[in-house]
């Protein structure tokens, strides 16, 4: 086993058209506690000088530039970065967020130690500080999270710390869903290869107060397209129901009809469910079976 110090972190971020957010998140790598870092940055059809000043890091530090003339979108991007990752671990981060000095520190010496203790898990997890433009968050998660749960919700967050192989091994990001992109990805991750553990140290700095689009600006079609995919991909038996509908629940763009939250459940039991959310949550009526 490589001492802490000396483990390659494969870093990517994917990026279009915000400079100024990326330099930000660049330096908050860059300016981590641990090294070596490879970081990896996806220009999706970048024309506002992301590749130039991208190019300018690489005679001081290890980054490596992906340009996509045309935009591929961001898993395909992400994708693009863990085909060529060299780390033995690997990461991610929005160009919009930041890194705490510690972040990747903290990851690997948690690594170490419950793989010295034979565990069984498929990655590392953080707690997100929310910057809402003056009034900061912590945001909620769950110490321990594994397939059952995930199917339930989005525990785990946006980003995870793992090996480049696990990541390729659950098949990589989805570049076919428009939306919930991470929750599905993680999805597949535990499933394949164990729960995921929070590590508790408050690393990452996710910035809500600018205003470039998050998903929850995303239409409400974008969201209602990710759900039906997700549910095509994990909701068998009705086990990714209740989560579903919490998440969907959540976007005030969507309103759900009760003919949606059938079209949803897939057996006696699940309808009965949806119905008690229907009741609990109040959705209100559409015209139109938005699932169907």
């Amino acid at each position: 086993m490589a001492p802490t110090m000396t483990s390659l972190v494969t870093v990517y971020i994917p990026t279009k058209n915000r400079l100024s957010l990326l330099r930000r998140a660049v330096q908050s790598v860059l300016g981590q506690t641990h090294g070596p870092i490879e970081l990896i940055i996806v220009s999706d059809g970048a024309t506002d000088g992301t590749c130039d000043y991208v190019r300018s890091l690489q005679q001081h530090a290890n980054v490596k530039l992906i340009h996509n003339e045309t935009s591929v979108g961001a898993c395909a991007a992400r994708n693009q970065a863990l085909d060529i990752a060299e780390g033995e671990f690997i990461t991610g981060l929005d160009d919009d967020d930041m890194f705490l000095p510690h972040r990747l520190e903290r990851f690997i010496t948690a690594w170490r130690v419950r793989e010295q203790a034979g565990e069984r898990f498929s990655c590392l997890f953080d707690r997100r500080i929310v910057d809402q433009g003056g009034a900061v968050t912590l945001a909620n998660a769950a110490p321990v999270a594994d397939f059952e749960t995930m199917l339930g919700e989005n525990l785990i967050g946006n980003q995870v710390f793992t090996t480049p192989a696990r990541m390729r091994a659950a098949g990589g990001f989805d570049a076919a869903m428009p939306a919930w992109q991470d929750w599905e990805m993680w999805v597949r991750l535990v499933q394949h290869g164990g729960p995921a553990h929070n590590i508790g140290a408050n690393s990452y700095l996710m910035d809500v107060s600018h205003e470039f689009e998050r998903i929850t600006l995303k239409s409400g079609d974008r969201i209602i397209q990710a759900a039906k995919l997700f549910y095509a991909k994990h909701g068998q038996g009705g086990r990714a129901l209740p989560g579903l509908l919490n998440s969907l629940g959540a976007y005030p763009q969507i309103r759900l009809s009760l003919g949606d939250l059938m079209v949803m459940a897939g057996t006696p039991a699940t309808r009965r469910h949806a119905l008690r959310q229907l009741r609990r949550r109040q959705f209100k009526p559409t015209m139109a079976g938005t699932l169907a």
